[in-house]
């Protein structure tokens, strides 16, 4: 194995490593807490009274009480006792470095379609979740994150699930989520996969991250029908209107066309409003999201390209009107080459005094298990976002060569096939094999790069 350094970037370095030679039932495995913690941090689990908790493994986080402590690095469970009945109540991950994908491999928690909220200080990530069952996209599980610092992120299961009391389509796969807060209430927009009558819905919670409850269909104010459509967005204008965008056709996915609407109450459409601005669109495939920023609305969505129409480019026009015209900016982030890609979809979101994209691409060679990543982007002197290309490292400077660097995290391939075997995931290798990982940092001491 050869490590050969191929070029400077803002300091970093990139790095070639060069290599010779259905669905159906309920899946509680992601219906617990999973939480990301440094060395010496501490947490509070909830009360509750006849409850105790135990750790699987002392040497990485100890219990008291109520009260968690991380000790050293590594993976443990949380376990609930109640009434002498013993559960995994979390699964918690000790210094896990800020890397892409974002969360750790032992969750094995695929986070595709992320839409990305700024609640009270805190991120709030909504998205769908790859469970990669009969090769197929999604799951009957919706799943939400939350970091306060875009480093450290936790779970609290399931959002909503296809299985929940009163879902109309118990076990078929959920496509596609956004999050709001309306009126006291967080709200889950989101649908059912394709083949289904693509009515729209909306759930509500007291809180950001679920369970959220009460499950409606999205109408038509002057009709009383119910909308059909995919990908519904929510988007709240600064003077505090809300609306929502969505493909309203019942073709095939490639032949979506976007729109937008205003939104009277959590599940009503002003159908009078209904606005196609889909011919603004270059080859738009699906994911709308809107966001605004001084007097500029972004309409960032999945762009198709190449022969086959791949949906790998997210691309993005702006507007001064919310309703159009919109003018085509071309792509902020692109999946070509790179190893295990599927397809793209994603939003941008403004984190304290900065603005990010946020993405998912097939984690290696698994086209689903689209995997949740993050980038700092940035404007030109006119608004326009500057393009930015996938990295191993994200918001990270770059990835320490004083711990592993994980295969996961190669961007860049060529004659090898990724697996996620093994703790650091694996590489199945031919003549010439190259694995490149966007960006490094070395210090100059290195001897060998694990």
């Amino acid at each position: 194995m050869e490590i050969n350094i191929a070029k400077f970037s803002a300091g970093c370095l990139i790095l070639f490593v060069t290599v010779f030679s259905g669905y159906g039932q309920y899946d509680a495995s992601k219906d617990i807490h999973y939480y990301m913690m440094d060395k010496k941090d501490k947490r509070e689990l909830p009360a509750v009274s006849e409850r105790t908790y135990s750790s699987s493994d002392e040497k990485i986080v100890t219990v008291k009480g109520n009260t968690i402590k991380a000790l050293t690095d590594g993976d443990c469970d949380i376990y609930a006792v109640t009434n002498g009945q013993q559960s995994v109540f979390a699964h918690i991950t000790v210094g896990w470095p800020v890397q892409n994908p974002i969360l750790p491999y032992s969750w094995k928690m695929y986070v595709p379609d992320p839409e990305a909220h700024n609640f009270g200080g805190n991120t709030y990530i909504y998205g769908s979740l790859d469970i990669g069952v009969n090769r197929r996209y999604c799951s009957p599980y919706y799943i939400s994150l939350m970091s306060p610092d875009l480093k450290r992120w936790e779970s609290h299961g399931y959002s909503y699930t296809a299985f929940d009391e009163g879902c109309p389509h118990p076990g078929k796969a959920l496509w596609d989520s956004d999050g709001n807060y309306y009126n006291g209430k967080y709200l889950l927009y989101g649908f059912f996969e394709w083949h289904l009558p693509n009515y729209m819905f909306v759930l509500e919670s007291d809180n950001p991250m679920g369970r959220f409850k009460n499950f409606k269909w999205i109408v038509g104010d002057t009709s009383g029908e119910k909308i059909e459509g995919i990908s519904a967005q929510i988007f709240v204008d600064t003077d505090g209107q809300r609306y929502i965008t969505y493909a309203p056709t019942k073709q095939p996915v490639a032949k979506n066309y976007p729109v937008i609407a205003k939104l009277s109450d959590d599940n009503i459409i002003v159908e009078s409003t209904i606005t196609n601005i889909g011919h603004y669109m270059k080859d738009y495939h699906e994911g709308p999201s809107l966001r605004k920023r001084g007097d500029t609305y972004y309409f960032i969505y999945a762009e198709d390209c190449g022969p086959i129409r791949t949906p790998i480019r997210l691309s993005y026009a702006t507007s001064k009107s919310l309703f159009g015209e919109y003018t085509y900016r071309g792509t902020i982030i692109t999946l070509e080459g790179i190893p295990g890609d599927s397809n793209i979809q994603g939003s941008i979101e403004h984190i304290g005094n900065d603005w990010y994209v946020f993405y998912h691409r097939g984690l290696n060679n698994h086209w689903i298990q689209r995997s949740l990543c993050i980038e700092k982007i940035e404007f030109d002197k006119d608004g326009l976002i500057k393009p930015v290309v996938p990295t191993s490292s994200g918001i990270a400077e770059g990835l320490s060569t004083s711990k592993p660097i994980y295969f996961n995290t190669a961007v860049i391939e060529k004659n090898c096939r990724f697996s996620n075997d093994g703790k650091y995931g694996s590489v199945v290798i031919k003549d010439n094999a190259e694995v490149g990982f966007r960006y490094a940092l070395l210090t100059g001491k290195e001897k060998k790069i694990t």
